[in-house]
């Protein structure tokens, strides 16, 4: 599915607390070598696959998740992390600070979940040096979520768009769909190309314009009714 929506590389990011990281820090990568190699068996031709993890931040960060560059999106300096749903907008900035005075560059994964999700809040959280990642269909959802996403993109505070898919038909085309329809090209080009390929060469990403993505009156109403 991917091959034929024109991916061309997926970051495969199991996920992996970060407390089981200060625990046994070999155990998540024998996991994921395990399920790796069951997973090349039946490897289609098609997107590059890379390794990575999704690092949720449940304990003090070890220093072994932001300096192991096996714990990293593709080998490269950036790591995709997590946070519980009612987290404390402080431990983020912390954690992302700590993360970059260690050499790690930190993504926060679907930034949209986190009740603290605000643009101020986020604001601060890359002013700490993090950048932002939002999910492609919820992008497109009339949900309290899908809102966040769209008033994240609205104000320019969006780095990359994930597929975020777990076994099922969630892709990229989904949101990059979306924004083209909505005169977003070129944000959509960045979020879900330009970037995330800066990001597995280990580059600098760019900055990504803000799109004012309008809610309809009905939508308005079905994220109201649907929280």
């Amino acid at each position: 599915m991917f091959a034929e929506h024109g991916v061309e590389a997926v970051v495969l990011t199991p996920h992996v607390r970060a407390s089981d990281i200060a625990f046994d820090p070999d155990d998540p990568l024998e996991q994921r070598e395990m399920a790796f190699a069951e997973l090349r068996e039946a490897e289609p031709t098609g997107p590059q696959l890379l390794l990575g993890f999704e690092i949720m931040v449940d304990a003090l960060m070890p220093d072994r998740a932001f300096t192991d560059r096996e714990f990293a999106l593709g080998d490269s300096s950036y790591y995709l992390i997590e946070f519980p749903l009612p987290v404390a907008t402080d431990v983020v900035t912390d954690t992302v600070r700590g993360m970059i005075e260690r050499g790690g560059r930190p993504l926060i994964a679907h930034a949209e979940r986190y009740f603290e999700c605000s643009p101020d809040t986020v604001s601060a959280w890359r002013d700490a040096g993090a950048l932002v990642q939002v999910d492609a269909t919820t992008l497109t959802q009339p949900s309290t979520r899908g809102h966040r996403a769209r008033q994240l993109l609205g104000q320019g505070l969006a780095d990359v768009m994930a597929a975020d898919n777990h076994g099922n038909n969630r892709s990229l085309l989904t949101g990059v769909t979306y924004l083209r329809e909505r005169g977003g090209a070129a944000q959509a080009d960045l979020l879900a190309s330009g970037n995330p390929s800066a990001i597995i060469g280990d580059r600098d990403t760019k900055s990504v314009s803000g799109i004012v993505l309008k809610e309809s009156i009905m939508d308005r109403l079905k994220r109201l009714k649907n929280g």
